[in-house]
């Protein structure tokens, strides 16, 4: 079955399957797929969750290891392969397509790949997710897409917008789709209703919150820990709900992520970053928080990063900001050893 991402709900609504392919160009579809997954799988009992993130060197053993344990505390389990660079190598090929036919009625299975190019559209392995799974693709919304993009995401939240104000709202916002939906988002907590006027973009755009926030993940990045829980008090106190900062900070552990991926794969470090396009304004900072990091600390960020979806989701038990102070300790200091 083939979905477009704003399918996804309307397909929910009719039962989970057992195996997804999440696939796109645009990180802010692809994370909020698979969220919506992860609650749908949390309501029907896949209570335990196994993360792997692939790359060319990965040891596929760990999956099939991992999908004969059966956990103590519960009996269907939520498996996660993310592939950044969609290429999980001819032995991940393999792996893959025999992992379509061991998987059984207690695992759930998705993949997440980013964009799939032409020659990879065209291997075995993407065949056989195509047939097999629901795959889910997540397209790139170009900047003249953007008011487009804007009014149905507003019209979801039963808003309408004028035609000037929409165009500040996309001027203001950039082309950067975690900004705008941080900006819908806050429109809803300003209690607006029915139609969104100039004063009411001016308000929740124009403030300069979305800039605290990736001034914030500078901060992390440049390991400037006091910075950060300055930049990260000051946005509790003025408000801000955990799940619109982690929007922002989700999509940089992301990216750091998968450079690590590439990084590890033998890529050097200012080829990767040129190839993920990477700022020239930042690559001195990225390349030097890559070079102090190592796999097993982006691991724990990455695990502390899905503590902290599980506790603002209600899945977990805690205070979502003391989990996020957690993550930007982890994020924004060095690893001791």
């Amino acid at each position: 079955m083939q979905l477009d991402n704003g399918e996804l709900d309307r397909h929910l609504k009719t039962g989970l399957g057992q195996i997804y392919f999440i696939h796109g160009a645009e990180d802010l579809l692809i994370i909020e797929s698979l969220d919506k997954l992860r609650v749908a799988a949390h309501k029907n009992g896949y209570e335990d969750k196994s993360r792997f993130n692939i790359s060319g060197r990965f040891n596929w053993d760990h999956v099939f290891s991992d999908m004969k344990t059966q956990s103590l505390f519960a009996e269907k389990k939520l498996i996660e392969l993310h592939i950044p660079k969609s290429r999980p190598g001819k032995q991940g090929s393999d792996a893959l397509i025999g992992l379509l036919d061991d998987i059984s009625d207690d695992h759930l299975l998705i993949v997440i790949c980013g964009k799939l190019e032409k020659d990879i559209q065209r291997t075995k392995w993407v065949q056989s997710l195509s047939k097999k799974a629901v795959s889910i693709e997540c397209k790139k919304i170009y900047p003249s897409q953007m008011p487009t993009w804007i009014k149905s995401r507003l019209r979801d939240k039963g808003l309408s917008i004028d035609r000037e104000a929409l165009e500040m709202f996309v001027a203001l916002t950039e082309g950067n789709l975690f900004v705008a939906m941080q900006s819908i988002d806050r429109l809803g907590l300003m209690e607006v209703t029915n139609n969104v006027s100039m004063q009411d973009i001016n308000d929740c755009v124009a403030d300069g919150a979305h800039f605290d926030l990736f001034q914030l993940t500078d901060a992390a990045i440049m390991r400037k820990p006091s910075r950060v829980l300055r930049i990260y008090n000051r946005l509790q106190k003025e408000g801000m709900l955990p799940f619109e900062l982690m929007r922002v900070v989700n999509w940089e552990i992301k990216n750091l992520s998968d450079l690590m991926v590439d990084i590890g794969d033998g890529i050097p470090i200012n080829k990767a970053m040129k190839n993920a396009r990477i700022w020239p304004s930042k690559q001195k900072i990225i390349g030097s928080f890559l070079q102090s990091t190592s796999p097993n600390q982006m691991e724990d960020i990455l695990e502390q990063a899905c503590e902290v979806d599980k506790v603002i989701k209600g899945i977990n038990k805690g205070n979502p900001w003391d989990e996020i102070g957690q993550l930007l300790f982890m994020f924004s200091t060095e690893a001791t050893s």
